[in-house]
């Protein structure tokens, strides 16, 4: 047995597919945080449940009478 075969390969550097991998890793934890940073500023979770706001009701008005151009 050569002394180089001991069932290890050597550790490989990182490429720049690797280094690519790694960036957009980044650039979307920084978007999730600046996203829910965002989403703070218009109060607190969740924000679809209003309790003070009532459903807005509908007002039905009578139609306009046609006017005669001519």
């Amino acid at each position: 047995m050569s002394p180089q075969s001991s069932g290890n390969p050597p550790k490989q550097k990182l490429n720049i597919y690797s280094m690519l991998l790694i960036l957009s890793f980044i650039a979307l934890l920084i978007g999730a945080i600046l996203m829910y940073l965002e989403l703070n500023q218009f109060g607190t979770f969740p924000q679809w449940k209003v309790s003070q706001a009532s459903p807005a009701t509908a007002i039905a008005l009578p139609a306009a009478a046609p006017s005669a151009i001519g």
